[in-house]
């Protein structure tokens, strides 16, 4: 029974990998004011930034469309007896929602339709995207999507993802940071190191200093997994590359673990948005195999 994998744009997979593993991607929207993009359709990283440091307008994100997702559901339909979603965590976005009402409106169309189920990540960036590739992954093994989904959940809760901010105005702007704790924290130069809880992005622990925050958010995910001796480290990061570099010598000459494999990859638009360039963030994983995107 053939399957067919697709996610939000929000997974920041790379192209080489969308294309190895056959996977089909629906785009983010981004608002720029009155101006509509989608996220790798009509804008790419790079003009994000440019428009994003430009613009006078602060942009804003939301959740793939209904028309985008029923079209894929449409195509993908067309191929396979199943289709998997896997999207961001509806935790932080509204993506699962209207996956689940592009579901029935392709089902109410389509007198035959392939069978549609919606995976709720609990993860964004990187996170979101190694749970998709694992999905593809054992699609091309021709296993079935009631296979696949137990899978997903053990993998799943295997994952860590952890992170910070350079600027506090950006969470501020987005409105997960009231503003009296905002000027607080800009007064004393407090980071926040926050962690991905049961879907949510939660604050943990604060770290005075950027430098310091960003080595706590590596320490906050590597302590939660048992310090593990053997890992994946997924490093993302938004105009950020010095950071990403020290935390990749901290992890290398302070952990000096038995086995690990490092990757720095750019992080996308969906969390530039809300968490503004500079933020950085970590996705450990010990149960998977290595796929590097730097």
């Amino acid at each position: 029974m053939a399957v067919k994998i697709m996610t939000d744009s929000a997974a920041d997979i790379s192209e080489d990998f969308i294309r190895k593993y056959d996977l089909s991607i629906v785009p983010t929207v981004i608002r720029f004011g009155d101006e509509i993009f989608y996220e790798h359709v009509d804008l790419n990283l790079e003009e994000y930034y440019e428009k994003f440091h430009s613009s006078e307008i602060y942009p804003q994100t939301a959740n793939p469309t209904l028309q985008h997702q029923y079209e894929m559901f449409e195509k993908l339909g067309k191929e396979a007896d199943e289709i998997m979603n896997i999207v961001i965590s509806s935790g932080i976005s509204g993506s699962y929602n209207t996956a689940i009402n592009a579901k029935r409106m392709y089902e109410k169309k389509n007198g035959n339709p392939a069978k549609i189920h919606i995976y709720d990540s609990k993860f964004a960036t990187f996170a979101l995207g190694m749970i998709a590739l694992k999905a593809a992954e054992l699609a091309k093994q021709e296993k079935s999507a009631e296979t696949i989904i137990p899978q997903l959940d053990k993998y799943r809760d295997t994952l860590e993802v952890g992170f910070t901010v350079a600027d506090l105005k950006y969470l501020h702007r987005g409105g997960r940071l009231n503003r009296s704790k905002y000027w607080i924290a800009k007064l004393i130069d407090m980071k926040p190191v926050i962690n991905f809880i049961d879907g949510k992005m939660e604050v943990i622990k604060t770290a005075k200093g950027h430098e310091k925050a960003v080595i706590e958010s590596f320490l906050s995910v590597y302590e939660k997994k048992g310090k593990p001796e053997k890992f994946n480290a997924y490093i993302m990061h938004a105009q950020n590359p010095d950071s990403a570099l020290l935390l990749k010598k901290y992890i290398e000459e302070e952990i000096r673990p038995i086995e690990c494999n490092i990757s720095i990859s750019p992080v996308g638009m969906t969390i530039v948005t809300h968490a503004g360039p500079g933020c950085i963030g970590i996705c450990l994983d010990t149960e998977y195999k290595f796929l590097d995107q730097s």
